[in-house]
């Protein structure tokens, strides 16, 4: 599965800087797939819905401890 690459930039207050990436197909028995990234280094995958759903909680942790989004950054990502 090929991603696209994303621009790196400094970070500002109106462009995104982490993101997350969920496939799930509209089939119970079809596989489903995750990632997140962000700009500081931070990536992970995920290849099964118990891994997806950790990854979810992992993406929505990140803010917290990226050296790109302090607590005010946090909430514009």
């Amino acid at each position: 599965m090929t991603q696209p690459t994303p621009i790196r930039r400094e970070a500002g207050p109106r462009h995104a800087v982490r993101w997350l990436r969920i496939v799930a197909p509209p089939s119970h028995s079809a596989p489903v797939s995750a990632r997140s990234w962000c700009q500081c280094g931070f990536e992970r995958t995920a290849l099964d819905r118990a891994s997806v759903l950790a990854l979810v909680d992992a993406h929505a942790a990140h803010p917290t401890d990226c050296p790109l989004l302090g607590p005010e950054g946090s909430k514009a990502a």
